[in-house]
């Protein structure tokens, strides 16, 4: 299980363990919200590197960013990534992240 960020601009909090997310598909910042290509290019070596990495579940938090969630979510439904995706929503009302079952090969 691999719990990852769509960038580091915040500091999220794991829901799991409660330590510091670290792990971000797009780093910091995404530089122009409307690349794309470089999202989807991004988003694709991402996944691949999970693949490699024999990766079952990603848990991923969500930071806003709608073109970057919706690309890499593009991203993942046409590769056909193998592997269980979670995602994490913040809830402002609790000051956590409810947690959202968005695909599941099991």
């Amino acid at each position: 299980m691999r719990e990852v960020s769509l960038t580091t601009r915040h500091e999220i909090k794991s829901a799991i363990t409660g330590k510091t997310i670290s792990d971000s598909i797009f780093g910091e910042t995404v530089e122009n919200p409307l690349d794309f290509e470089t999202m989807r290019k991004t988003s694709l070596l991402y996944l691949h590197n999970c693949i490699w990495d024999d990766v079952t579940e990603l848990h991923l938090y969500i930071t806003g960013l709608t073109p970057a969630t919706t690309t890499f979510l593009k991203v993942f439904l046409d590769s056909g990534s193998p592997f269980k995706l979670v995602l994490y929503h913040y809830n402002r009302d609790t000051s956590s992240y409810v947690p959202q079952v968005f695909f599941d090969w099991y």
